[in-house]
């Protein structure tokens, strides 16, 4: 209870004192609630801790308010609408209209209030404050700072748990590899919060490099975050940065003039970080649910057999769609856990038109991302957008898809900035 109380009013503190920071700790708030349930005692690594009405839903609607209010307390706050607005808000009709018909009313109702009370705001919040932002890369990348932080403090108590207690596998006899996360926490969320902080590290990386400044200290904590990454063997997550970063080494960056110093500072970093993981770690542990885990496999088939589920509920409720809950009566997923394939599941054809034309705007922001290719800014919020909308296609639902809408508020709210200064 006193731990509770002060998350939530140290929370909402930083809400009003450092909005920017404020967003960073909402998006994590999931792991920060669940640090009360860390025990050093035989701990629980696969435990998920039970929904949290004040700290999950309460405090993230009363955050992000004060952010919004915060972020647009200006003598002319401004806010263009594009494409991604008229696209969540086309969605969030259709959940209305697909819940009034669905088999659970209430059930479909409620996820439309989570979808609209904890998931689409990420998106207008975080572009409403970064377009009235006084400076845009600044803050971004003072947000970016405390992301790294905030991440590596994660992985720090999650190894320490782990070392400390001695944990082992329970059914490592049958094949099965730790997945570290914090204890109450999915390994996902977890995971998806050291990529971001691991992606934001690297862009700080650059940007020291073409400053030339020293980056030593964000070297150490981007390779420690790469340790943490690897043994959460999250497989969606890893091949989501790894995918981003080779679309980001595709781009045409400007090369950024090294001073030796620096140069020889990198590349005895990698060269160290790649010995230790070939001396010290065990490949298995890292990469075990690539190749060794039956678990895994067994969870990439129930992914393949809702694929092949959703087309056939697609044909059979062409034109009315299922409705955000009705998925459980034809699988046993509760949902496909892919955003493409959850719009054509609950809203039929207007879901696959909707759909069709996202695909055709993020193609778009790929066109005008390669046209600026020369700007990092540019190159990383693309990418950090990429990150999130992979892991997409394989976990979670829409309302639960913070990532990828705070990811989109960010990247439009520097185009915005960006077309408003051409002009």
């Amino acid at each position: 209870m006193v731990f509770s109380v002060i998350v939530f009013i140290g929370t909402v503190l930083i809400c009003f004192k450092f909005p920017y920071k404020g967003l960073i700790l909402l998006l994590n708030i999931n792991i920060i609630r669940n640090l009360q349930s860390i025990t050093i005692q035989n701990p629980c690594l696969k435990c998920i801790s039970d929904p949290d009405i004040v700290l999950g839903g309460v405090l993230q609607v009363l955050g992000l308010i004060i952010v919004f209010v915060r972020g647009t307390f200006t003598k002319s706050p401004t806010y263009k609408f594009d494409f991604v607005d008229m696209f969540l808000g086309l969605t969030f009709l259709l959940l209305i209209i697909s819940s009034g018909i669905s088999d659970s009313p209430s059930e479909a109702f409620l996820y439309t209030t989570k979808y609209l009370l904890l998931g689409i705001p990420y998106f207008f919040v975080t572009k409403a404050l970064f377009i009235n932002s006084k400076d845009f890369k600044e803050n971004l990348t003072k947000m970016l700072v405390f992301a790294v932080n905030l991440s590596v403090i994660f992985g720090i108590i999650a190894a320490l748990v782990v070392i400390i207690s001695g944990y082992e596998e329970p059914y490592a006899k049958y094949g099965v590899v730790m997945r570290l996360t914090i204890q109450g926490v999915h390994p996902i969320p977890f995971a998806q919060a050291v990529g971001f902080g691991l992606l934001s590290a690297l862009f700080l990386i650059i940007n020291k490099i073409k400053s030339k400044k020293s980056i030593l200290q964000l070297l150490v904590k981007a390779a420690f975050l790469t340790i943490i990454l690897l043994f959460t063997n999250t497989r969606g997550v890893v091949v989501s940065l790894v995918l981003s970063l080779i679309l980001a080494a595709g781009f045409y960056l400007k090369s950024p003039k090294i001073n030796k110093k620096t140069a020889t500072i990198f590349l005895i970093s990698v060269l160290c970080f790649f010995t230790g993981i070939i001396l010290f770690i065990d490949i298995k542990s890292l990469f075990g649910r690539f190749y060794f885990d039956p678990y895994a496999f067994e969870s990439t088939f129930l992914r393949l057999d809702s694929l092949f589920e959703s087309f056939k509920i697609f044909r059979q409720k062409l034109f009315t769609g299922i409705g955000p809950t009705g998925f459980p009566t034809y699988s046993v997923l509760p949902y496909p856990h892919n955003f493409i394939l959850e719009y054509i599941v609950f809203f039929g054809i207007w879901g696959a038109i909707l759909m069709g034309l996202f695909t055709i705007f993020i193609l778009e922001l790929y066109v005008v991302t390669l046209k600026n290719k020369k700007d990092v800014f540019y190159v990383f919020l693309f990418i950090t957008f990429l990150f999130y909308f992979i892991e997409t296609q394989v976990s979670f639902t829409l309302w639960t898809h913070k990532g990828v809408y705070f990811s989109l508020g960010l990247l439009m709210a520097y185009y915005t900035i960006n077309k408003r200064c051409v002009k």
